[in-house]
């Protein structure tokens, strides 16, 4: 009986113990979610400070993050969360919380608190009289760089993780975690690049001589557009100021290409690549497009040095406009929701002279260029401005100091062209030509979709779609010669003529291709050991086409894939990385 007794007792203590065990688990996983929910409304209140410049909403909110995020990893780093990890079935869910607590924690003191600190000071780097102030530019260079640390670490402290074995609502708000951190990563990445390359850029260590390059998408090209109009700059001591400013135009035809010519350049875009200043963007390897810009500018002005090549387009003049208010040439006003009509279509109308449209456009560059060096009181909205430019492929940045390209290189604004086989992260690229020879690609839309199917021995498989479609009016073929080419070049005025160039990643390779689902031909080559596939799109107005095809990456070349296409006037995101097959598919 006693013994029975006894027994009845060990087991309700043991029960009692399991339950207070419980009781005190399940309230340090309720305090661990209020902790991180905190981090989180802490965390989104202080982007929204950086956002807007608020100082006081930073220092008001900075201290109650890292108090949030501390107790969030104080919890997990404990024996009772050690155990909830060992558990089977949400063991590795509570890792999962384990390590986001630990990413938010040093994000708060290593990441936020270093921009923080110098929040108040980014102002002062802005253009101001035509000039940067380059011992500031040094100065952020530290902090950038600590906080660009912070947010590389934690972005591979999350990809170590593997949300797909986390309950469904974790691993939706895991992932959509990891992806925010992964594109503050890229954004940190790429000012700590800015800061670094900038003091010398801007003539801090003497005078640096640029072409700044203003891209026409109305006769597109592979990095966007012809060469409208060209501005050469000189930046000394942080001032900045335009010593000539041409229509690309002028500087017509050489007798002979640049710089020579490899057969692939030659096979793929002809000698034109080399003999027109306007051409040079017809690749979309930007640094190649520079050095071919650079030797035209040295024939035509032999006494003007190069330091590097800047290339914008009209779209990234726009929302620039947003930041700095509108510009006024020639009697009319140009604002951020105008300037792209205006420049790529409207002036050809009201203009009937093509000297006095190239005009135009070269002024209203320069205009741009002055409203952004005077002084800008958006500094907020120019942050933003440049950053989405950036992202949308619409601004390059070539340096001819080896050393500055270094640091450039592999960043969305330097615009490499990857050639070799051995990266472990495949590049595709999908870029239009015209070859109307004339301003219809104002009237284009298209859209392109790739998806990495598979993963077999370490070569990944894509499948790819592009729709092109010409909005033209039914009556295009009335708008002016200078608009549609008038059937100089064979094309019927209205329509359009467009050059595909399917660029695969190196050391892979294309498949067939499907033209509104009937196989098409495809003229290949093989450039720098990246298989190209290029075909003509004829577009009449309201026409609609589909294509698709396949590709293959290069062996080993199992990291995520990078894929960019060419902006047009529409304002999307002109490229996008894929999340690699290999990684979903375990291998």
């Amino acid at each position: 009986m006693l013994q029975s007794r006894a027994f009845r007792i060990s087991v309700a203590g043991v029960a009692l113990l399991v339950l207070i065990l419980g009781v005190w688990v399940a309230w340090q996983v309720s305090q661990v979610n209020k902790a991180l929910s905190d981090a989180v409304h802490h965390a989104e209140v202080i982007q929204a400070a950086l956002d807007d410049g608020d100082t006081d909403a930073l220092d008001r909110e900075l201290p109650r993050l890292r108090e949030a995020s501390g107790d969030a990893t104080h919890r997990t780093s404990g024996v009772t969360w050690g155990m909830l990890t060992k558990l089977p079935v949400f063991g590795d869910d509570a890792e999962g919380v384990r390590v986001t607590s630990v990413v938010i924690d040093d994000l708060a003191n290593d990441g936020v608190q270093p921009l923080a600190e110098v929040a108040d000071r980014l102002d002062d780097l802005l253009p101001r009289g035509g000039s940067i102030d380059t011992a500031l530019a040094r100065e952020l260079a530290e902090p950038v760089a600590q906080a660009e640390a912070a947010f590389s670490d934690a972005e591979a402290k999350l990809y170590a993780q593997d949300p797909s074995s986390f309950i469904g609502r974790l691993s939706t708000r895991f992932t959509d975690f990891r992806d925010q951190v992964s594109k503050a990563s890229d954004a940190m990445g790429s000012a700590k690049v800015a800061t670094a390359v900038l003091p010398a850029m801007i003539g801090d260590e003497g005078p640096r001589r640029y072409v700044l390059v203003f891209q026409n998408n109305a006769e597109i090209r592979g990095t966007g557009g012809l060469a409208g109009a060209a501005s050469y700059i000189e930046a000394d001591g942080g001032r900045l100021a335009i010593k000539r400013h041409v229509p690309g135009a002028s500087l017509g035809e050489a007798p002979a290409p640049v710089l020579p010519l490899d057969d692939a350049e030659r096979e793929l875009y002809g000698d034109v690549l080399g003999t027109y200043f306007v051409n040079a963007g017809m690749t979309p390897d930007v640094p190649r497009a520079a050095e071919l810009i650079k030797a035209r500018w040295k024939q035509e002005f032999p006494t003007d040095p190069v330091d590097g090549v800047l290339m914008i387009d009209a779209v990234a003049i726009g929302y620039l406009l947003d930041a700095t208010g509108p510009v006024t040439v020639d009697g009319l006003e140009l604002t951020s929701d105008n300037v792209v009509d205006e420049l790529l279509h409207k002036s050809y109308l009201r203009l009937k002279d093509p000297r006095a449209q190239d005009a135009f456009f070269a002024e209203v560059a320069s205009a741009a260029f002055d409203g952004f060096t005077n002084g800008v009181d958006d500094s907020v909205g120019l942050v933003r401005a440049m950053a989405r430019a950036t992202d949308e492929r619409r601004v390059y940045v070539h340096s001819f100091d080896a050393a500055l390209q270094s640091d450039l290189s592999g960043t969305a604004i330097a615009g490499d062209f990857v050639a070799d086989p051995a990266v472990e992260e495949p590049q595709i690229a999908v870029t239009l030509n015209d070859t109307t020879g004339a301003k219809m690609s104002y009237f284009l839309r298209y859209e392109v979709g790739v998806n990495a199917t598979s993963c077999v021995d370490g070569v990944q498989t894509f499948s790819a779609k592009a729709r092109l479609h010409s909005t033209a009016p039914e009556n295009a073929a009335d708008l002016p010669d200078y608009v549609t080419g008038g059937g100089q070049f064979g094309v019927e005025p209205g329509s359009q003529l467009l050059t595909l160039r399917i660029f695969g990643p190196a050391g892979g390779a294309l498949g067939e291709l499907e033209w509104n689902g009937a196989p098409m031909d495809l003229i290949r080559v093989d450039e720098d050991s990246r298989p190209v596939g290029m075909t003509y799109v004829g577009l009449e107005p309201g026409q609609t086409v589909d294509l698709a095809w396949t590709m293959r990456s290069g062996e080993g070349q199992t990291g995520d894939t990078s894929v960019a296409v060419t902006p047009t006037i529409q304002k999307t995101d002109n490229a996008r990385t894929l999340n690699s097959a290999c990684h979903a598919e375990g291998n």
